[in-house]
């Protein structure tokens, strides 16, 4: 396979225009037409919709982008270890959960550029239901992500997760309530715990769909007066006295607000979690940048002191 025709794929799909491909290779917009023209007849099926502005790959344009672009890495780490030069170096396409954020914030991806200095970092942000199907495409080259306590990214059961696609889990983790330090009696159960105003994740956020869940099967609904997409931002709002919320232990316990929240003991809540490291399999020549991810997020990860009243139970990285 002629790897000017992959290089045109890819060029295509991310300039979403032949134009705009012609123009990043240099190449007339015909030279691009016919080269996207003769891997489609190879693999006999379109990889574009034409119909469609901007241009956008078909399903099958899709798997091809994600195998163009794991061949083409492949062959430049090859042609790298035979001429000797083995640094790590092109893009590197981190996708990030807003839930696993806080575990890789400046400090964190300061510390990443230092060890590869010579890598180009992107950093998507979203909802693991957002990300996942980027990692299904190719489109990002890895992703940290939370699960839930049924072993799920994304809505996805992790055994269901395709092959091409590796998850691990870096850290254990708990999902509790949380109230402002300040309060003078906090609930003690989901019933009184929903009579409070709470301050929520929006839709999307596996926090918040385990506790409507799980207050429904108690037959109650919680009152969300503030809805804020920022981990951080809630822990504060709580602290504040806003309201209660939702959070992962971990985070409560590394947040500059930690002296200020308390975390319940509300029977039938603290739930396990994970946080997770998902890579795709072909790209082993991203492993060592990869595995630093995972490492970084360990260490930031790390839990030494636990909150002033000591009722945050010390998990293990």
């Amino acid at each position: 396979m002629d790897t000017r025709e992959l290089q045109a794929l890819i060029a295509v799909a991310d300039e979403k225009s032949f134009h705009g491909a012609a123009t990043h290779l240099g190449l007339t917009q015909p030279a691009i037409t016919r080269r996207i023209q003769r891997l489609e007849e190879r693999i006999g099926t379109q990889l574009f919709d034409r119909s469609l502005k901007p241009l956008q790959p078909t399903p099958a344009g899709h798997r091809a982008l994600a195998e163009a672009r794991d061949l083409l890495r492949r062959l430049n780490g090859f042609t790298e270890s035979i001429t000797g030069n083995n640094a790590v170096t092109g893009p590197f396409r981190l996708g990030v959960s807003h839930g696993a954020a806080p575990l890789l914030a400046a400090r964190e991806l300061r510390d990443l550029h230092t060890r590869f200095p010579d890598m180009s970092l992107t950093i998507k942000s979203g909802w693991s239901s957002e990300l996942l199907p980027l990692m299904r495409r190719g489109e990002i080259d890895a992703m940290l992500s939370l699960d839930g306590p049924h072993g799920t990214i994304g809505g996805t059961d992790v055994r269901d997760i395709p092959a091409s696609l590796r998850a691990q889990k870096l850290l254990d983790d708990q999902i509790v309530a949380i109230g402002p330090r300040s309060a003078k009696h906090h609930p003690k159960n989901i019933a009184e715990l929903a009579e409070h105003p709470m301050v929520l994740m929006p839709d999307g956020c596996t926090f918040r769909a385990l506790g409507n869940a799980w207050a429904r099967q108690n037959g109650v609904q919680f009152k969300s007066v503030l809805e804020v997409s920022a981990l951080e931002l809630q822990i504060e709002m709580v602290a504040a006295g806003a309201g209660y919320g939702i959070m992962a232990r971990r985070f409560c316990m590394h947040s500059p607000a930690a002296n200020r929240i308390r975390i319940l003991d509300v029977p039938g809540m603290n739930w396990d979690m994970g946080i997770m490291l998902i890579r795709r399999q072909a790209n082993t020549d991203l492993d060592d940048i990869i595995d630093t991810v995972g490492k970084i997020v360990v260490e930031a990860g790390a839990i030494s002191d636990p909150l002033p009243d000591n009722n945050a139970k010390k998990l293990s990285a």
